[in-house]
């Protein structure tokens, strides 16, 4: 089946290919090639705790946030939920999952608040891996850096102690946002379960360093008032300060739990 136009009636609004292409994957494709996309796409309103879907269910369509919040999370054995992270107004959701070839939600979706979602045909994606090679390249490079990142996850969470795996994630977020003051990208009960730590474990963690002067807070943000002697506090070396050249090469910080997407808008988030 061929990509279609579309009428003018349901033809994307610029809006919506403005929002797509203010994220990372789709920023390097033309709005031109982005409109089939967008076609046929329906918004739904949600209010807060509705879900948008539930893990395991036939995934046939991914999702463009437009307004509010969606926390995405598993059910766990013991009966709590596993939050992985929070998905805000410019994110894609579940778009890696539609290139199974049964694809199911990997994740349940819960709104946060109300939410607005554009729920996009899983065929609109796959036609337009198949017509454009350049889109296909790009989504092959997305997919790749997530194997990185998971393999990254691992280290983090098999290596050092509860110290140095929280140190570590604020270094990331530092070479990320290139500043000392940092915008945590989930809450902080959410970041212990992240971090493989207790809520508990965490807050004493986050006042020792406070106690010893070598980070400030401004909840919910965190600021490094001495990075150098923060990582010699854990015992690790501390970052390039000067940011010449330098990347942030785990990807640890709010990419870290992005398991099922990986297109988020990273402008206008600060």
């Amino acid at each position: 089946m061929q990509l279609r136009a579309g009428s003018e009636r349901d033809r994307p609004a610029a809006e919506l290919i403005g929002m797509l292409e203010r994220t990372p994957m789709f920023a390097r494709v033309d709005r031109q090639v982005l409109s089939p996309l967008l076609v046929g796409a329906e918004p739904l309103h949600l209010h807060g705790r509705q879900h948008l879907f539930y893990m395991g269910q036939q995934a046939t369509h991914f999702y463009l946030v437009k307004a509010g919040a969606l926390t995405l999370y598993r059910p766990s054995y013991t009966g709590d939920n596993k939050v992985f992270r929070t998905v805000e107004k410019g994110d894609l959701l579940v778009e890696t999952a539609m290139f199974l070839s049964q694809p199911e939600y990997p994740l349940s979706a819960q709104a946060a608040t109300d939410v607005i979602v554009y729920r996009i045909p899983r065929d609109n994606l796959l036609q337009l891996c198949r017509a454009c090679p350049d889109f296909s390249l790009a989504m092959l490079s997305g997919m790749a850096e997530r194997i990185s990142q998971s393999l990254n996850r691992i280290d983090l969470l098999t290596i050092g102690n509860a110290a140095q795996r929280l140190v570590l994630y604020l270094m990331d977020l530092y070479i990320q946002q290139r500043r000392a003051w940092l915008v945590l990208p989930v809450a902080q009960s959410v970041l212990a379960r992240q971090l493989n730590i207790t809520p508990e474990t965490l807050s004493r963690q986050l006042s020792s360093f406070r106690r010893s002067g070598l980070i400030g807070d401004n909840h919910p943000d965190v600021v490094l008032l001495d990075i150098e002697g923060l990582c010699r506090s854990v015992g690790l070396p501390p970052p390039d300060l000067k940011f010449e050249g330098e990347s942030a090469a785990r990807r640890l910080g709010s990419s870290l739990f992005d398991c099922c997407n990986y297109a988020s808008q990273v402008l206008g988030k600060r």
